[in-house]
């Protein structure tokens, strides 16, 4: 009786987890689709960087950033992809207790366990690399003094200059664009990481708990 208890709350939490990791996988996916296609969203600066006639180094380094983005793309639509297809498994896995369903599903969450870790393992070693590059994309945009680039900058984010590069026109205590810039986008995949974290621990523990119902399933097909 205890094991059979222990297994319909096991259900229910799988499902509503799987649920929940279900839609969550939807609207990660809308809102990459929105950001990605989207022309008005950070219109100036996307304007920018999908322009390839600017001159040597800067037309490198918005090169770099353009693959940075589609290759960051592809990632978070694939996991979010993964994400709900393995949700909605795990949703009539836990309704039908099958164990055609139950173990697969299973065995997937750990493969996208091990991969989400990867990632955020690899998100936590690039970092700097991606660092640095965004200092050079605005050091580089002052220093050559590409003007659409450098009125984007300090409208958006309220800045002025870029590091090691000095200006006289900047106010007292107001943050260089290189700072203001990365800052943002530092804080953003913060944000993102901490959520994603989030997921992996309650993806890790939906795999837990989803180990007695599929032994309960093995005890009683043993029996019959």
């Amino acid at each position: 009786l205890t094991m059979s208890f222990c297994t319909f709350l096991a259900r229910i939490f799988i499902f509503f987890l799987n649920l929940a990791q279900t839609l969550v996988g939807l609207t990660v996916i809308a809102l990459t689709l929105w950001i990605r296609f989207d022309k008005s969203f950070e219109s100036e600066i996307r304007t920018n960087i999908l322009r390839d006639t600017d001159p040597e180094p800067l037309a490198g380094v918005k090169s770099d950033i353009r693959t940075g983005i589609v290759v960051a793309f592809w990632i978070i639509i694939g996991f979010s992809i993964a994400n709900v297809i393995i949700g909605f498994v795990g949703v009539i896995g836990a309704v039908i207790r099958s164990k055609y369903l139950l173990a697969p599903y299973f065995l997937s969450m750990v493969v996208l366990f091990l991969l989400e870790i990867a990632v955020g393992i690899t998100a936590l070693v690039k970092r700097k690399s991606v660092r640095r590059t965004v200092k050079e994309y605005v050091f580089d945009s002052f220093n050559m003094n590409s003007q659409p680039d450098v009125s984007a900058f300090t409208f958006r984010y309220n800045c002025c200059g870029a590091d090691n590069l000095p200006n006289v026109e900047c106010f007292a205590g107001q943050p260089t664009c290189s700072s203001a810039v990365w800052d943002r986008l530092d804080f953003t995949m913060m944000i993102f990481g901490i959520v994603m974290l989030i997921i992996v621990v309650l993806q890790a523990f939906t795999a837990l708990i989803t180990v007695p119902i599929i032994v309960e399933r093995k005890r009683e097909v043993s029996y019959q």
